[in-house]
């Protein structure tokens, strides 16, 4: 065959290739576009979507963890210290003059309780129980005394109940400190503040009004309310 022949039939078959390579390459682009599109589960969809999921989630982990924060700071603000936090005392003297005197206020304060407290002055008197051992100037005694709390807690239902309750707590201080048991018989008379008739005389802080008086209001309001 001649050179001349030749030529033509290996364009010929050159052209065939290219056009056959185009066809191939053109259907295999077709057949892996969907599949692309399959494995990506629809990550195709509009930018404007695939950014506002995004920041949806986003905002809704920001939130959570707002959340969290928050709930954790209102417990730390409402909370109390777990441990009395007074350093340990040392002196001895200093020790037993603060305790005397510690002493003396609580019975007095246990004795001057109402004899029919509202449950608001339950409340306050156990807070205010709580809170001396917390802020007890003698830190290790404040610790053990505690303990003691925690195993014999506030009995705040009346004066007498209270009264007693404060000196049996007490004694247990005395048990662990080797000294004589206290007669709690006599608890209220011994932290009577003599104070008499004082008690319904007018007061000035209360407006000329008297405790004693104010508190019969309270109770003749409440006693009208169950009865309407």
């Amino acid at each position: 065959m001649s050179k001349q022949r030749r030529k033509p039939f290996f364009n010929l078959t050159i052209l065939a290739l290219v056009v056959f390579s185009i066809y191939y390459v053109a259907s295999s682009n077709t057949q892996l576009i969907p599949s692309i599109i399959s494995s990506r589960g629809g990550r195709d969809e509009p930018q404007s979507k695939q950014t506002s999921r995004i920041l949806q989630k986003s905002v809704n982990l920001a939130d959570k963890e707002q959340k969290s924060v928050h709930a954790a700071s209102a417990d730390s603000e409402s909370g109390l210290t777990d441990t009395p936090f007074m350093p340990k005392m040392e002196n001895e003297v200093l020790k037993a003059k603060l305790g005397n005197s510690a002493w003396h206020l609580l019975h007095t304060v246990l004795a001057r309780f109402p004899d029919e407290p509202s449950a608001a002055e339950k409340k306050t008197l156990k807070q205010f129980v709580y809170l001396f051992a917390q802020v007890y100037p003698c830190g290790d005694c404040a610790r053990h005394f505690q303990k003691i709390l925690k195993k014999y807690p506030p009995q705040v239902s009346s004066r007498k109940t209270v009264a007693l309750w404060g000196c049996h707590i007490h004694n247990k201080v005395n048990e662990r400190l080797n000294k004589d048991e206290y007669d709690c018989t006599q608890i209220l008379e011994d932290y009577d503040c003599g104070c008499g008739d004082d008690e319904k005389s007018p007061d000035t802080t209360l407006n000329n009004e008297s405790m004693t008086h104010l508190r019969q209001i309270s109770v003749d309001e409440v006693s009208h309310r169950q009865a309407g």
